[in-house]
């Protein structure tokens, strides 16, 4: 029945709009009738034309009213924001058994666990130090560990009598100058006759790789 209505020739009588609430529609409408009303016409003078045209508000006002009272709005108003967040025939999911305890169940739940978690964590401690390597022997064996590994380690080369450009260059690298036979680094320095090291100072300043600051045969 609501299609065949023309409701927006109704809003257009009372001069109002569909989404307008409820209350104004109403006063909308009584203003209107009290219009076309017979008792109203001077003189009680009525024609038929008004009869009818009041007629076909009272039916365009029912139907609207029956359409608000079903949908929660006037004809042509939006849907609320409501009906449309949950649509129809939706069930909210049955809430789970754990979520429907009561709060005082729950927690006398969570005094029960409390000691029985310290308990695992004894016996898993328990458990763990009684088949644990005595302490000795694992100092024994790190001991040991560290002695393997100090003497697979190569000894770092240092500086000897003897020694070529070529090995001094490559434990010194290469020098800041160079004199005739005297290769300086820094205040250290290395000399060489005939192309062997036969002395060098090694300065606390700028130390050569060697554990002498001068050769033993250069002191004598």
């Amino acid at each position: 029945m609501a299609n065949e209505i023309d409701f927006l020739e109704l809003y257009r009588q009372l001069r109002v709009s569909p989404d307008c609430d409820l209350q104004t529609f109403k006063q909308a409408y009584r203003r209107r009738v009290s219009t076309l009303h017979p008792d109203r016409k001077l003189h009680g003078y009525s024609d038929s034309r008004s009869a009818q045209r009041l007629q076909q508000l009272n039916v365009q006002y029912d139907a609207a009213i029956e359409f608000q009272r079903i949908h929660g709005r006037l004809p042509g108003a939006p849907a609320p924001a409501r009906a449309a967040s949950a649509p129809a025939g939706f069930n909210p999911p049955p809430r789970s058994p754990s979520s429907a305890l009561p709060r005082a169940r729950r927690r006398s739940n969570v005094r029960w666990l409390i000691p029985i978690a310290l308990a695992a964590i004894v016996i898993l401690f328990w458990g763990v130090s009684s088949v644990a390597p005595p302490s000795n022997v694992s100092g024994e064996n790190a001991a040991g560990d560290n002695d393997a590994s100090s003497a697979e380690a190569p000894a770092a080369p240092m500086l000897s009598l003897g020694m070529s450009p070529e090995n001094v260059r490559a434990i010194e690298g290469n020098p800041v100058a160079i004199r005739d036979d005297l290769w300086e680094y820094g205040p250290s320095w290395v000399r060489f006759d005939h192309g062997t090291v036969v002395d060098w100072y090694s300065s606390p300043l700028h130390s050569l790789k060697t554990a002498r600051m001068r050769p033993s045969s250069a002191r004598n």
